[in-house]
């Protein structure tokens, strides 16, 4: 992706798997999303097929790097789905879907600014705060519309039991996700960008939470792990620094 520039390719190891895990969180989000979107089992009418065509248009944009202008397409898909007549978006999976992709761009940018040069190391990173606001905005819009689906349709626990019970010694592969797993993994994935725009916005405890609450709904969720053990590597790193800092003078003391 264009993420990755000349600039980039400079830093320093724990600064490039900071800045690859915030690609994977985008290319994970595009590629599960549109998964999702093929396997049209959620009971949903034709008239989401022109607002995702759009969509899917846009993915494409964003996969190429073209930011603002699947910006705009993300932008015309959620238009699309709101003019649908006697629809509840309120917990609709597609428009929880075009909302996460429209706040990964604002997160990007958010993180990363305009354009693509100019980030050189951590401290450049995280400083269109306006920008994660809105990302912010848009995730938690993706969030509600999952948990409130997910509130109301999600089975009881012994069915649950029951469904994992007969899933045993298949592979992965093999299994077709019932309709609220795939609510719980979309939220899982919504949350994680959550985490990410809360730790840019400095807010640390509030990103770990988040984190958490999206791997206690899929645990496999590879992209929250991995952004959870970045942030607290680097703030382990921070916290030495800091610590040699206040140290080196008074060893100066010391040896004068």
């Amino acid at each position: 992706m264009a993420i990755f520039t000349k600039e980039l390719l400079k830093l320093n190891r724990t600064m490039r798997i900071v800045l690859a895990v915030v690609g994977v969180t985008v290319c994970l989000t595009v590629f599960f999303l549109w998964r999702n979107i093929e396997q049209r089992s959620l009971g949903q009418n034709a008239a989401y097929k022109a607002p995702m065509n759009v969509y899917s248009k846009a993915e494409k944009l964003m996969v190429r790097g073209k930011f603002d202008q699947a910006l705009r397409r993300y932008n015309e898909a959620a238009t699309m789905l709101r003019s649908i007549p006697q629809v509840d978006l309120s917990d609709d999976f597609y428009y929880a879907i075009v909302n996460n992709a429209i706040g990964t761009v604002h997160l990007r940018v958010g993180i990363y600014g305009e354009g693509d040069g100019g980030i050189k190391s951590r401290a450049d990173l995280g400083k269109n705060r306006e920008e994660l606001l809105q990302s912010f905005g848009y995730f938690t819009l993706s969030v509600d519309a999952y948990k409130k689906w997910l509130a109301a349709n999600r089975p009881g626990g012994d069915v649950i039991a029951a469904l994992i019970k007969s899933r045993e010694g298949m592979a992965e592969d093999e299994i077709m996700l019932e309709p609220f797993e795939r609510y719980e993994r979309a939220l899982s994935v919504s949350l994680t960008n959550c985490g990410m725009a809360q730790r840019y916005l400095g807010e640390l405890q509030l990103a770990e939470d988040y984190y958490r609450e999206s791997l206690a709904l899929w645990a496999d969720n590879r992209t929250s792990k991995a952004n959870l053990e970045s942030m607290q590597k680097v703030i382990a790193e921070d916290a030495g620094e800091k610590f040699v800092e206040k140290t080196e003078p008074e060893q100066k003391n010391l040896d004068n």
